[in-house]
């Protein structure tokens, strides 16, 4: 008879284990799933955030160049010539 109650008894406590696991397993669970909620939320935001941020730049840049195009520009247009590359002096016997 006693060792039937010790085999109820660890059946009992394997099933409460059991049980115990299940549900930390369930508590992870939900804690990921509400992080991977949270992060793509933020995420979306950031996504909103830069699609506006880069629509309100275009609209910006494309206002800037109808209002002053880069071919007719105001003022004296000028060439840049490079300047005159400078001869390297030859080495003497005080330079050596």
């Amino acid at each position: 008879m006693t060792r039937v109650a010790f085999f109820l008894l660890g059946v009992a406590l394997l099933a409460i284990t059991a049980l115990g696991a299940l549900w930390l397993l369930g508590q992870l669970l939900a804690g990921l799933g509400a992080f991977l909620a949270g992060t793509a939320g933020v995420l979306l935001r950031l996504l909103w955030f830069l699609a506006v941020a880069g629509l309100l730049g275009g609209v910006a840049f494309f206002l800037a160049s109808a209002w002053r195009p880069a071919g007719r520009a105001s003022g004296p247009q000028r060439r840049v010539v490079p300047a005159a590359p400078t001869p390297v002096p030859a080495p003497t016997e005080e330079t050596r």
